[in-house]
């Protein structure tokens, strides 16, 4: 988790278990503030997942400089359909090389929350970085 030690140092603040409920801007439309609702991980459901509920009373705010919005989801089902030789994960994610990004295809890199499924911004950014890292070593090979 180098990528998220990196962004610690250089101030980035985690809010994990935290809803965003509006952002507030100043008379100009820049954002200044974050809204926020805690959660907290509620009872297993069936399939044995503990999902994010409320706590009530825990709203609050915090100052900002910019607010990066991540939402990471499944990954579009169109991508395997209209890339034949993608090997899928369990999950309907794309299966990829770790280190490098590299896909069971060819020519194909992926990284982010279509290999990981939902995760941070700053270890999509990081698996971007090594997936360029990786396609710039194949073009400089070939």
């Amino acid at each position: 988790m180098e990528e998220i030690e990196n962004a610690e140092e250089e101030g980035v603040i985690f809010e994990y278990l935290t809803l965003p409920l509006r952002y507030i801007g100043d008379k100009n439309g820049w954002v200044k503030e974050v809204e926020c609702l805690r959660m907290e991980l509620g009872e297993p459901d069936d399939s044995g997942r503990r999902r994010p509920v409320p706590i009530e009373g825990s709203e609050f705010r915090f100052q900002v400089d910019a607010a990066i919005c991540a939402i990471g989801n499944s990954p579009n089902p169109l991508i395997l359909r209209t890339t034949p030789g993608l090997e899928e994960g369990k999950k309907g994610n794309i299966v990829a090389d770790e280190s490098t990004g590299k896909t069971s295809r060819a020519k194909i890199w992926a990284g982010g929350d279509v290999v990981t499924g939902a995760a941070t911004v700053i270890l999509a950014m990081g698996a971007g970085r090594q997936a360029a890292k990786s396609i710039h070593e194949y073009l400089s090979s070939n």
